[in-house]
C-alpha cells in the first residue's frame, strides 16, 4: 500500500465515526420524570425555553404525559408553551388530544386556547402521514385515528358556536377544518378494506368467528387438495361427509359446507387431473393392433377437405380448436366409401390426445357397433371408457356424465349410415338431454337430422396431390427407398389410368401403392389394372401373409369374401352387417362341405386375414372395408349374371330391382352410389369376355349420377394436374413430355400456365426443358407478356429466345417486336429464323405479302435477306388453310453438272444404272403455277380424307410420326393422287402432284447450286441426317423423325420451305434412269420408265424428290432423283400439291 494512503487512512476513520458518536451522545441524555418536568419548568423562561422545547421533542412520546399535564398550570406561558410542544410532537401527543380539546375550549388566556387549536391542526396533519403506514387489519390504530377525528369534529362543531374570537381564529379553524376533511379520507379508506371489516366483526361476535375459522381451516385444506392432488377429490363421497356431520355442535354446519363444495369434485381440474393418470393406457389401448380400426390406419396423410362446404387445403388442428371451445361439438365426417372418413375420424382423435384441440387431454370413444335399445349412451360410453383406460374399479355415472358434459371425452360413433335405424335414432345431439357434447360422426349421407356444427368432406386425390399423396405415404413406411425416381412415377401414372374417370380415393390409393411395395420387396406378380382387380389382388396380399401351411387357396379365399359381402349388401345395397348364419348358409351354397367346414372359413377371413368383424352380441358380422364389401359383391353378382343364358333379361331385372328398392324406402341413388360404380367397373373390366351389353354400364353410370361429359372434364382436369406435377420430376424425359401433352390439351391446360411460364424462365433448367416449355405456352395461346419480355432479353439463350418467337407466333402476338428483330442482321440467325417461323404464322390475308428470310450459305459465311412473299390462302376448314405461292413460268437447266458431288450413288444401289447419267443437264421451259409452301400436313391431309371419296379409301390418320403440323408421311403414290382429287372436288380448283421438272424448278428458285441455300446444306436450316456433310457444311444433329413444317423459319427465293430433307415428295412422273426423250415442257413424263415388281403399268416406279430426315445431305440436292413403286408406303415419303392455273383465291 502506498505511503500517503497509510498516513491518511487513520483520519478518514475517526472523521467518519465521529458524527455516530456525537448522535449516541445526544440520543443518550435521560428522559427521566425530573428532567422532563425542569424542562417543563424551563418553558417559562424565554432563554432556556428553546433547549427545553427540544429536549422534550427529543424525549418523543415519554414528555406527552407531563405536558398535558402542564395545560393546567396556573402560569398561561406554561400552558401555551406546552400546548406548541405538543403540536411540535405531532402524532406522537395523540394521547394529549382530550387535553388539547378543553384546552382550546375552556383556558382563560385566549393565547393559549389559539395555541390548542394549532397543536390539535398539526397532531391531525402528521395523523394522515401516519395512515399511510397503517393496514385494514390494524383495528387499534385504525380506531385511534377514528377517535381523533371525533374530537375534532367536537372542537370544531364548539369553537364554531362559541361567540369568543382572538385575531387568527378563523384561520386556524379552517386550518383545522382542512386537517379534519383528510383525516376522514384517511379513515374512510381504512375502515373499507374487507380486512378490517372481517377483523372488526371478529371482535364483536367471537365465538361465530371461532366456528369460521374452523370451517375455513377445512375449505383451506380442501382447497389445497383441489390445487395440488385434485384427484383425491373424487375419493370423498356422501359417506366421509354424513361422518363429518355427527360432529358435535359444529358438525352440521362443517357438513354443509362440503356438500356446498361438492361440485368441486367434478371441476374440469379434477377430471383433468384423472384423465391425466390415465392417459399413458388410454393411448396405449386406443393406438393398440387389436383396435384394428385405428391401427389400420395409423399412416394418415393430409389432404384438403371440403369444411361446411368450403375447400379448407390446409386442413389441421388449428382449423377445429374454435369449434372445440363450444360447450357442444357435432362433427359430422361425410363422403363416399374409402374417401378416408374413419382414417380422418381417427386423426383428430390422436390431435385431442395430444393437446391439439383444446388445452386439456380429450379421451377418444370408438362406437362402431349397433346399439341397444335399453341401454342409455352414458352407460356405453362407461363401459367403452372402462375398458379403455383398463381400471378395475367400476367407474361411477356421474363422472362420466362430468367427462361427457366438460368435453373431456371424444365420442366417435362410425359409419352411422350403415347402422341400425334403432341405433341411428339414439345419435340426436340436438336433443338437450344427449349427453355427448364432443361427438364426431361419420357417414356416406349428409345426416340432415343430426345438428351438425362442423361438416367435414374428405376430398379426393386429384392429379397433382397423387404423386405427394404416394411420396408421403411410401416415406411413412419408410419404403421410399425401394423406388427409384421412374419407379415412381411410373406408380403414379398407373394408378392414374387405372382408376380412368374417377378421381381417386384415399384408400384406393393406399391400396395399390401397399401391392407395389409388396411387388419391389420381391413377392412378383402383375399389378392391377382395375379397380375390381385392385380388391382381388389386395385378398391375395392378406392371404400371402398366413403362414403356407396354414394358408387356404386364394382362389377359394376370393369367392368365400365375395359371397360373405353379397350377403352384407342383397338386402339395402349398401355394405351393413349380416346375419351368421346367412353368412354361413351362403358359404354352403358356394361349397363349404359342411356348415362345420363354413365356420372354418369365416374364422379363417375374420380371425387369420382380420377381414371380418363379429359385432354384438355376436350373431352378425360385416366387412371390415365398405368399398372392398362393395367391390367383392359387385363381383359375385357379375359373376352370376354372366351364368345366366339371357344377358339382357337379368340385367334388365336388376336394374328394376334397383329403381324399386330407390322408390320403395324414398332414397336417392346417391345413397347407393358406391355399390352401383362397382358393379358398373366390374362389368367393363369382364364385358368383352362375357358379353355384357353396352347398355348395362352406361346405365349403372347414369343411376349413380355420373354425367359423361362432367367424367370427361374431371379426367381431363385431373390428368392435366398430374402433367402439371410431372414438369417437376426430375427426369428431363418425363418434364419435356409432360409440357408437349400439356401443350395438346386446349384451354383446359391453361391452369398449367404458370407452371410452364417458371420452367420457361428458369435458366437452370435445360435447354430441351425450357424450349418445351415455350412450345407449349405458344399452342395453348397463354403467357404472351412473359414470351415477349424474354424474346427482347439479349442476354437470354438465342435457341430459347427462337423457340419463344415461335410460340408467339402461334398466339399471333407481338408481330412488331417480331419484324423488328427478322430485319436486324445484328440479331444472331436462330433468333431471326424464330422471328421469320412466327411471322409466318402469323401470317397475312391471302394474297398479301408476308415477310420471310431466305439464307445463302457460301463458305463459312452466311448471307441472309428479308424479302416480303405474297402468300394465297386456300380454305379447308374455319381455321385450317392450305398456303401457296406463286411460282413465275420461266427456263432453267435441269440436272447437275457431271462433276457434283454426291450424283453418282446410283450405281451403287442400282447396278443397272452403271454408265447411266441420272441427273444430266438439260433445259425446261416451265409455266407459272402455285405449289404449296409446305409439304401436306397431317391437319390437312385429315380434313381432306374426311371429303367423301373418288377413286379409293385414305386411312384418315396414316402418319408414324404424330403432329397436327408435322408433314404426313406413310402415304402412297396413289394416296397422294386421291388427295389431289379429292381437293379438287372439293374447291373446284385443279390440284395435282408436280411433275419432277416443276418441282426442282420450283426448289431452284433460280439457283444453280447443289442446294438453293448455296453450296452446302446446314443441319440448323433442314432436316437430314446430321451426321454427315456436304462440301464445306458442319455436322450437327440427326433428328431421326419429321419435324413441323417451316420450322426452321427459312424458305428460297420463291418463298417454298422444306425441300431438302424432312419427307420425300411424290412426283407425278414415272422414272426413268436417263433424261433421253424426257418433255422440255415442264409437263410430267407419264409414259413407260421402269417398273417395279411386275411388267404392269401400275407397278412402274414413281418419281421421288428432295430427301428426307433420314438422308444424308447428298440425297437432299435439288437435282437427286428417287424412286419408289406408287402403292408402297414409308415413313420418310410425303407430298405437297401444285395448284393449276388459271385459279382464283
Amino acid at each position: 500500500m502506498r505511503m500517503w494512503i497509510r498516513r491518511w487512512l487513520p483520519m478518514l476513520t475517526v472523521l467518519t465515526a465521529l458524527p455516530l458518536l456525537l448522535a449516541t451522545a445526544s440520543c443518550g441524555q435521560p428522559c427521566t420524570a425530573d428532567a422532563l418536568q425542569q424542562s417543563v419548568e424551563q418553558l417559562q423562561d424565554q432563554q432556556q425555553r428553546p433547549k427545553a422545547q427540544q429536549t422534550l421533542k427529543q424525549c418523543g412520546e415519554t414528555a406527552v404525559k407531563p405536558l398535558a399535564t402542564a395545560l393546567t398550570e396556573p402560569k398561561a406561558s406554561t400552558r401555551l408553551y406546552a400546548a406548541q410542544t405538543l403540536g411540535q410532537l405531532g402524532w406522537l401527543a395523540k394521547s394529549a388530544v382530550p387535553t388539547l380539546v378543553s384546552a382550546s375550549q375552556d383556558d382563560a388566556d385566549l393565547r393559549v386556547r389559539s395555541h390548542a387549536v394549532q397543536a390539535l391542526q398539526a397532531i391531525a396533519q402528521d395523523s394522515q402521514r401516519q395512515s399511510n403506514q397503517v393496514q385494514g387489519w390494524q383495528v387499534k390504530d385504525i380506531q385511534k385515528l377514528k377517535d381523533l377525528k371525533q374530537h375534532l369534529d367536537t372542537t370544531l362543531t364548539t369553537l364554531t358556536k362559541d361567540k369568543t374570537n382572538w385575531a387568527t381564529k378563523a384561520k386556524e379553524l379552517a386550518a383545522l377544518q382542512l386537517a379534519r376533511n383528510g383525516l376522514q379520507t384517511q379513515v374512510s379508506q381504512l375502515t373499507d378494506q374487507p380486512t378490517y371489516q372481517v377483523v372488526s366483526w371478529t371482535d364483536k361476535h367471537p365465538w361465530i368467528a371461532g366456528a369460521a375459522v374452523l370451517g375455513l381451516v377445512l375449505v383451506s385444506g380442501y382447497g389445497g387438495i383441489f390445487l395440488f392432488k385434485p384427484i383425491w377429490l373424487l375419493k370423498l363421497g356422501d359417506v366421509q361427509v354424513k361422518a363429518i356431520a355427527t360432529i358435535p355442535k359444529v358438525g352440521p354446519l362443517l357438513s354443509g359446507v362440503l356438500q356446498g363444495l361438492s361440485p368441486l369434485k367434478y371441476h374440469p381440474r379434477v377430471l383433468d387431473a384423472w384423465i391425466t393418470q390415465q392417459l399413458a393406457t388410454a393411448t396405449a389401448n386406443f393406438t393398440s393392433p387389436t383396435n384394428t380400426t385405428v391401427s389400420d390406419r395409423a399412416i394418415h396423410v393430409p389432404l384438403p377437405v371440403k369444411l361446411n362446404s368450403t375447400p379448407e387445403l390446409e386442413f389441421g388442428p388449428p382449423t377445429l380448436q374454435s369449434y372445440f371451445q363450444r360447450s357442444r361439438l357435432c362433427l359430422l365426417i361425410t363422403g363416399e366409401g374409402g374417401a378416408g372418413k374413419t382414417s380422418l375420424a381417427c386423426q383428430i382423435a390422436h390431435w385431442g390426445l395430444d393437446r391439439k384441440l383444446a388445452k386439456h387431454v380429450i379421451l377418444p370413444i370408438l362406437l362402431e357397433q349397433e346399439l341397444d335399445e335399453s341401454v342409455s349412451l352414458v352407460d356405453v360410453v362407461q363401459g367403452y371408457l372402462q375398458v379403455l383406460v383398463a381400471t378395475e374399479d367400476p367407474l361411477d355415472k356421474a363422472f362420466v356424465a362430468a367427462l361427457l358434459r366438460k368435453r373431456r371425452l371424444l365420442v366417435i360413433v362410425d359409419h352411422l349410415s350403415e347402422l341400425s335405424e334403432q341405433t341411428r335414432t339414439k345419435i340426436r345431439p340436438a336433443d338437450r338431454e344427449f349427453p355427448i357434447h364432443a361427438l364426431i360422426v361419420t357417414s356416406r349421407l349428409p345426416e340432415e337430422r343430426l345438428r351438425k356444427d362442423v361438416q367435414l368432406e374428405p376430398m379426393r386425390v386429384e392429379g397433382n396431390r397423387l404423386s405427394e399423396f404416394i411420396n408421403t405415404y411410401l416415406t411413412a413406411k419408410e419404403k421410399r427407398k425401394l423406388f427409384e425416381d421412374e419407379d415412381y412415377f411410373e406408380i403414379c401414372r398407373r394408378l392414374s389410368r387405372m382408376v380412368g374417370q374417377r378421381n381417386i380415393t384415399v384408400l384406393l390409393a393406399r391400396l395399390y401403392t401397399d401391392q407395389t411395395i409388396e411387388q419391389q420387396e420381391g413377392a412378383g406378380g402383375k399389378l392391377p389394372d382395375s379397380i375390381p382387380e385392385l380388391m382381388l389382388s389386395y385378398l391375395n396380399q392378406l392371404n400371402r401373409t398366413i403362414e403356407p401351411a396354414n394358408q387356404r387357396d386364394q382362389l377359394q379365399v376370393q369367392q368365400d369374401a365375395q359371397a360373405i359381402a353379397w350377403q352384407c349388401l342383397n338386402h339395402t345395397y349398401r355394405p351393413t352387417a349380416a346375419k351368421k348364419a346367412d353368412a354361413i348358409a351362403g358359404l354352403v351354397a358356394q361349397g363349404a362341405e359342411s356348415e362345420a367346414d363354413a365356420k372354418s372359413r369365416l374364422d379363417y377371413l375374420e380371425k387369420r386375414l382380420r377381414l371380418l368383424q363379429t359385432l354384438e352380441p355376436g350373431d352378425k358380422l360385416r366387412i371390415i372395408l365398405d368399398p372392398l364389401a362393395e367391390y367383392l359383391a359387385a363381383n359375385y353378382l357379375v359373376d352370376f349374371y354372366c351364368q345366366q343364358d339371357d344377358l339382357e333379361s337379368v340385367w334388365q331385372q336388376f336394374l328394376t330391382a334397383i329403381d324399386q328398392y330407390l322408390e320403395r324406402n324414398n332414397e336417392t341413388p346417391d345413397t347407393i352410389q358406391g355399390f352401383l360404380l362397382a358393379v358398373r367397373d366390374c362389368c367393363l373390366v369382364k364385358q368383352p369376355e362375357t358379353g355384357i351389353p353396352d347398355s348395362v354400364p352406361a346405365e349403372l353410370a347414369r343411376k349413380a349420377g355420373l354425367d359423361p361429359e362432367e367424367l370427361r372434364l374431371a379426367q381431363e382436369k385431373r390428368r392435366i394436374r398430374l402433367l402439371i406435377s410431372e414438369l417437376s420430376a426430375p427426369e428431363l424425359e418425363y418434364r419435356i413430355r409432360a409440357a408437349e401433352d400439356l401443350s395438346q390439351r386446349g384451354a383446359a391446360a391453361k391452369m398449367a400456365a404458370p407452371n410452364l411460364i417458371g420452367m420457361l424462365e428458369n435458366r437452370n433448367q435445360t435447354l430441351e426443358a425450357r424450349q418445351a416449355a415455350a412450345q407449349a405456352l405458344g399452342k395453348l395461346g397463354i403467357g404472351s407478356e412473359s414470351l415477349l419480355t424474354l424474346l427482347t432479353d439479349p442476354s437470354e439463350d438465342p435457341a430459347v429466345r427462337r423457340s419463344v418467337a415461335e410460340s408467339l407466333g402461334r398466339m399471333k402476338a407481338g408481330q412488331t417486336e417480331l419484324l423488328s428483330i427478322l430485319e436486324d442482321n445484328h440479331q444472331s440467325l436462330p433468333v431471326r429464323q424464330g422471328a421469320a417461323r412466327a411471322l409466318s404464322l402469323i401470317g397475312a390475308p391471302s394474297g398479301q405479302p408476308v415477310p420471310m428470310l431466305i439464307v445463302e450459305l457460301k463458305a463459312a459465311q452466311v448471307i441472309t435477306q428479308v424479302k416480303s412473299i405474297p402468300v394465297w390462302q386456300e380454305p379447308l376448314t374455319a381455321e385450317l388453310t392450305l398456303d401457296l405461292v406463286d411460282i413465275p413460268g420461266g427456263e432453267f437447266l435441269m440436272g447437275s453438272p457431271p462433276d457434283q458431288v454426291g450424283r453418282d450413288w446410283y450405281k451403287h444401289s442400282y447396278p443397272e444404272l452403271e454408265g447411266v447419267d441420272v441427273e444430266a443437264q438439260h433445259r425446261v421451259t416451265v409455266q407459272s403455277f402455285q405449289i404449296s409452301q409446305f409439304p401436306i400436313t397431317q391437319a390437312q391431309w385429315r380434313c381432306v380424307a374426311a371429303l367423301p371419296r373418288m377413286n379409293r379409301d385414305l386411312d384418315p390418320d396414316p402418319a408414324n410420326f404424330k403432329g397436327n403440323d408435322r408433314p404426313v408421311e406413310q402415304v402412297s403414290w396413289h394416296d397422294a393422287i386421291e388427295f389431289c382429287d379429292r381437293l379438287s372436288q372439293h374447291t373446284g380448283k385443279t390440284y395435282r402432284l408436280p411433275s419432277e421438272s416443276e418441282w426442282e424448278y420450283a426448289c431452284r428458285a433460280g439457283t444453280a447450286t447443289p442446294f438453293h441455300f448455296g453450296e452446302t446444306l446446314n443441319p440448323e436450316l433442314a432436316n437430314y441426317d446430321g451426321n454427315y456433310t456436304y462440301g464445306e457444311g458442319n455436322t450437327g444433329e440427326f433428328r431421326q423423325k419429321t419435324t413441323e413444317v417451316g420450322s426452321f423459319g427459312v424458305v428460297n427465293a420463291f418463298g417454298l420451305s422444306d425441300m431438302h430433307g424432312n419427307v420425300w415428295e411424290w412426283c407425278l412422273d414415272h422414272w426413268h434412269p436417263s433424261y433421253t426423250d424426257a418433255p422440255d415442257d415442264g409437263s410430267a413424263w407419264m409414259t413407260g420408265g421402269d417398273v417395279g415388281e411386275a411388267s404392269l403399268k401400275e407397278t412402274r416406279y414413281r418419281l421421288l424428290r428432295g430427301g428426307s430426315w433420314y438422308n444424308c445431305p447428298g440425297n437432299c440436292r435439288s437435282a437427286n432423283r428417287y424412286r419408289y413403286t406408287p402403292h408402297d408406303r414409308d415413313n420418310v415419303i410425303g407430298f405437297r400439291v401444285l395448284r393449276v392455273p388459271p385459279w382464283t383465291l
